[in-house]
């Protein structure tokens, strides 16, 4: 007889075929297909259930339980109750299901069925299969299934619907009351509304951190299916659900492998955390060359792709990048600034070596924090308030064009110059910018900054603003020997 279960593999369930066979011999489970030492345990789980409940476990006969796929090393919380309902099949102490069934539970010695905590929330089957499972207090699944509190229930099982699945979002009110100067507000503006990564620079005490850490509560609302994604790539530690867009704040000490995950069987890494949020990288020149220069792929392509072994696994990594540094070992120097300190010239620019050329040309915007800043001030509640204006204007457009589906950071070079006439790119963008990646960066900054003002095509004043924000200040960086 063969039925459906399932095994993990790695971090998500994948299904499996459970062959049973009888053969002459001891009245023993034997089980094939690289089972772990988890599921040869459960051998004496699944014969005392069946004796518990008054059911026969099959005499003089040997119980094969094949597992197919057969080159997979198998890992299971809930394989045994389908092999325990498999010999009650196979003996024909009960009668055989008609449709395809997938069985899923865990055992206790007197029979008792228990649901995996794994199944409800790794797990979406194919609307054909009939799901048989155990009982679960908490368990809210999105397709229908038949629970067993005990293995007697097998002819009278009790019949749970699905029901839709709905993530709680909420909004953090974390800084939205401080009062932030024009420049910086400016810039949160920006970063919010296209998800722009950023490079903030500049004397500790300037608000870098702050900047960064108001940025979550500007971000759009993320969608049930953005939540769904969420909450599988943050699942675990015991930690309470989470209710928006993730914030990952790696210590400067965590190495590459922590960064962007890998290992054997590969694992995620704190960037795949971070994926529909934001990852915090603060003092970024304190982290390992390593650590930084990993993160230039997945930066660009918003994925990891990873091959360990026989292992190839590709995790999502679409995050919006923050990077905070101080410039020099005082922290107080910026360009265009007069900074007296003790320290050695020679010690000031191997600090600034830190900071690699490439890894800088993924951060869309370089930003300088000064201590004192000029102008008026904008509260974080207000700020929300316009974004909130741009985005319901950039969704009327997206009801006619679907470019304005997706946030401006992710719009392609063809698509931006679609709306710009050549003249704009002879005569706004200096001779100067050599990296395509930099025009780019320019181009999707200056589309938000249309954005923000309700334009539906950029304008001359939104490009030379961009290159305000994109490539004057790393042009500032290049002259200081980054």
């Amino acid at each position: 007889m063969k039925i459906k279960s399932l095994i993990r593999e790695n971090e998500a369930l994948v299904p499996v075929e459970v062959e049973i066979n009888f053969t002459a011999g001891l009245p023993q489970i034997q089980f094939l297909g690289l089972p772990d030492q988890g599921i040869r345990e459960s051998i004496h789980r699944i014969k005392s259930a069946i004796r518990a409940q008054g059911f026969e476990f099959p005499k003089a006969q040997q119980v094969l339980v094949n597992l197919r796929p057969n080159h997979l090393k198998k890992s299971s919380r809930g394989l045994e109750l389908a092999v325990a309902l498999g010999i009650l099949w196979e003996s024909e102490q009960l009668p055989k299901p008609q449709d395809v069934v997938m069985v899923y539970g865990e055992l206790g010695l007197l029979g008792e069925v228990y649901e995996p905590e794994d199944l409800t929330t790794d797990f979406e089957p194919d609307g054909n299969v009939l799901v048989w499972t155990g009982q679960s207090q908490n368990s809210v699944a999105v397709f229908d299934r038949r629970v067993l509190s005990c293995l007697q229930d097998i002819r009278e099982p009790q019949e749970v619907f699905g029901v839709p699945r709905e993530y709680e979002v909420q909004r953090p009110e974390v800084d939205l009351h401080l009062q932030f100067p024009e420049r910086q507000a400016k810039l949160l503006q920006v970063v919010a509304l296209g998800e722009h990564s950023v490079l903030l620079a500049g004397p500790a005490g300037s608000g870098k951190s702050t900047i960064a850490r108001t940025l979550s509560a500007l971000l759009a609302a993320p969608s049930q299916d953005d939540m769904h994604t969420i909450s599988k790539n943050n699942r675990g530690g015991g930690e309470a659900p989470l209710r928006w867009r993730p914030v990952v704040h790696p210590h400067h000490s965590t190495t590459a492998l922590g960064l962007i995950g890998g290992g054997v069987p590969p694992f995620k890494g704190e960037i795949t955390r971070a994926h529909k949020g934001m990852m915090i990288l603060d003092e970024l020149l304190e982290f390992n060359v390593r650590a930084q220069e990993a993160l230039r792929e997945p930066m660009e392509e918003a994925v990891i792709r990873i091959r360990r072994s026989r292992y190839v696994e590709e995790y999502p990594a679409e995050s919006l990048m923050i990077a905070t540094t101080n410039l020099c070992p005082c922290g107080d120097w910026v360009p265009k600034s007069k900074v007296v300190c003790g320290r050695s010239l020679k010690k000031c620019q191997s600090y600034m070596e830190r900071l690699s050329g490439p890894l800088v040309d993924r951060f869309h915007i370089t930003f300088f924090t000064q201590k004192r800043e000029e102008g008026g001030s904008v509260s974080g509640a207000e700020i929300l308030a316009r974004l909130e204006e741009c985005r319901m204007f950039r969704a009327r457009l997206g009801v006619k064009d679907s470019r304005f589906r997706k946030l401006a950071s992710r719009w392609t070079y063809e698509e931006l110059v679609a709306d710009l006439p050549v003249f704009y790119m002879k005569e706004l963008f200096p001779k100067e910018i050599s990296s395509r990646r930099r025009e780019l960066a320019t181009l999707r900054v200056a589309r938000t900054l249309a954005d923000l003002d309700q334009s539906e095509k950029p304008q001359p004043h939104h490009v030379e603003t961009a290159l305000k924000m994109t490539f004057h200040p790393v042009e500032a960086l290049k002259r200081l020997g980054c």
